[in-house]
């Protein structure tokens, strides 16, 4: 069943496909992906006292991350996913008791590379979960992917507010504690549910299928432009991350910025559900290309706010096309995922987006501090316009390979 043509009522074949329990296992179990960077960051500064270590410990569990993530889907399609989820939640809980139990104890070199550990284990149940819906509904994805953008956007909003408020209201090993909880229930029980048996294994000795030199390339080359748009995107949160926070210090109130990017996911949350209404018509290029536009001109009013209420504004336009660009990156992996091989490809997105946070925030930061909000906005308008130029370069090559297959097609 086509998603566009069904509209909303599409979702409710999810539930058919892969059972309550599913849905619930995956939306709960992502999100310690939202808090335990968070939790890090938190945790750290409080217990040393030392702003300098809280933001090494979470960049270390950030880089862990980043390179954990695609390691975790390799493993997974040579392995399958309920082998190697089992045993990295053991060692991700070990790690995490260790981190929350030893910080301030340890010197501060440890202590960093624990956090760099805990990142490196974290479980990756949303491009897992993608994983496997490219094989439960490989003729309609577009739902499925539409559901799981939609989850990682209320995560990514209730993750770091959860983390606040037990930080603010008990102590931020409270968080931590809430985040393991979290893990060992959900995220075993996304292991474990039968769903994972319908994933295909990659077999080493296996013969890979023929594929032409131009193909092969072609394949090589969208993977490492869905790679760059996510490390784009990533570049756009951490910048508005930034950016949003020296905005709402310049008004006045410092504590606000979190809540201001919220704002953003909210906008995506809500676009991501619609996307269903899109026709298949309009291709991923120019969802892409038109995705792209929408960002960078959320951005450049983000740039030129004068106050809250357009900073809102500019933040709901920004947010309301961010969200189906995620959708598109993921979309186009997945049309392109050979059989054992959606983890690793799905993984390395979740990576690029991990990478692309990091760098922004480090380049954000600094332009932030030094030239107020704008210097943080400059950072997400170039992430936006790297998206349309990707997006653009893409179609642009796809049209020419086109025409030239026409003119050296026999008549």
């Amino acid at each position: 069943m086509s998603a566009s043509r069904a509209g909303l009522s599409a979702y409710r074949e999810l539930p058919r496909i892969a059972g309550w329990n599913y849905l619930i296992a995956t939306s709960l179990g992502r999100l310690p992906m939202s808090m335990v960077p968070l939790a890090i960051l938190t945790l750290a500064t409080s217990a040393t006292g030392s702003l300098t270590v809280g933001g090494l410990a979470s960049s270390a569990a950030a880089l862990g991350e980043a390179v954990g993530a695609p390691l975790t889907g390799y493993l997974a399609d040579r392995w399958g996913q309920r082998p190697v989820l089992l045993p990295g939640v053991i060692v991700h809980l070990a790690l995490l008791a260790a981190f929350t139990l030893g910080i301030g104890g340890f010197p501060d070199a440890t202590s960093v590379a624990l956090a760099g550990l805990v990142g490196l284990t974290l479980p990756q149940v949303g491009a897992l979960s993608r994983a496997r819906w490219l094989a439960l509904a490989p003729g309609d994805t577009a739902t499925a992917f539409a559901f799981e953008g939609v989850i990682d956007e209320l995560v990514y909003i209730a993750g770091p507010a959860l983390v606040g408020l037990l930080a603010v209201a008990f102590d931020p090993r409270i968080a931590m504690l809430i985040a393991g909880v979290l893990i060992a229930v959900f995220v075993t029980q996304f292991a474990m549910h039968r769903t994972h048996r319908a994933v295909p294994r990659r077999d080493p000795n296996a013969v890979a299928p023929v594929e032409s030199a131009a193909a092969s390339g072609r394949r090589a080359a969208l993977i490492g432009l869905t790679f760059a748009g996510m490390v784009s995107m990533g570049v756009f949160f951490g910048g508005s991350q930034n950016g949003l926070t020296a905005f709402a210090t310049q008004m006045g109130i410092p504590d606000a910025g979190a809540l201001l990017y919220s704002v953003m996911a909210v906008g995506s949350a809500a676009t991501t559900v619609s996307m269903v209404f899109v026709p298949e018509r309009i291709g991923p290029w120019t969802r892409w290309i038109l995705a792209a536009m929408g960002m960078l001109g959320g951005a450049l009013l983000m740039s030129s706010a004068t106050g809250i209420p357009s900073i809102i504004v500019a933040g709901i336009v920004a947010g309301a096309f961010q969200g189906p660009m995620l959708l598109t990156i993921f979309g186009i992996s997945g049309s392109i995922a050979q059989r054992g091989r959606s983890g690793i490809l799905m993984t390395l997105n979740a990576s690029g987006v991990v990478l692309g946070i990091a760098l922004g925030s480090a380049v954000a930061g600094p332009l932030a501090q030094a030239y107020g909000s704008s210097g943080g906005f400059a950072v997400v308008i170039a992430a936006a316009a790297m998206l349309l130029l990707l997006g653009t370069a893409a179609a642009t090559a796809g049209r020419i390979r086109r025409r030239q297959a026409s003119v050296s097609s026999p008549l």
